[in-house]
C-alpha cells in the first residue's frame, strides 16, 4: 500500500523543572509511539557562511492527535526533532505532516 504508515516514532513532552536561580531545567521524555511515513528532506545550515554541520530534515506523516504543537519534538532513527511545521492536506484526511529539524542538543 502506497503511503503506509510502517515507521514508529515518539512524540516527545517536555518536562521542565525549576531550579534555585529562577530559571528551569527542560528534559524531553517519550509521550506516545505512534506509526509515520518518514521521508528525508534537504538539510538547512544555521547561517550565512556557518561551518556549522547542516542539520537534517525529515518529514513524518501520521494521523492527527491531541498534544503536537509547533515547538514539540518527536523522536526519529535515534534522534530528536523539534517541530517547525505541522502541514495537513485536505485531500487525504486524516493525516497531518510534521517537519521536523534535527534538534542541536
Amino acid at each position: 500500500m502506497i503511503g503506509a504508515l510502517r515507521t514508529q516514532i515518539d512524540i516527545l513532552e517536555e518536562t521542565r523543572v525549576a531550579d534555585a536561580g529562577g530559571g528551569a531545567s527542560v528534559s524531553w521524555n517519550v509521550g506516545a509511539s505512534v506509526w509515520a511515513r518518514v521521508e528525508a528532506l534537504s538539510a538547512v545550515r544555521g547561517g550565512v557562511g556557518d561551518r556549522t554541520p547542516p542539520l537534517r530534515r525529515v518529514a513524518a506523516v501520521i494521523r492527527p492527535r491531541e498534544g503536537v504543537t509547533l515547538g514539540g519534538r518527536f523522536r526519529f532513527d535515534g534522534a530528536d526533532f523539534d517541530i517547525v511545521s505541522i502541514e495537513s492536506d485536505d485531500a487525504r484526511p486524516p493525516r497531518v505532516t510534521l517537519i521536523g529539524e534535527e534538534a542541536a542538543s
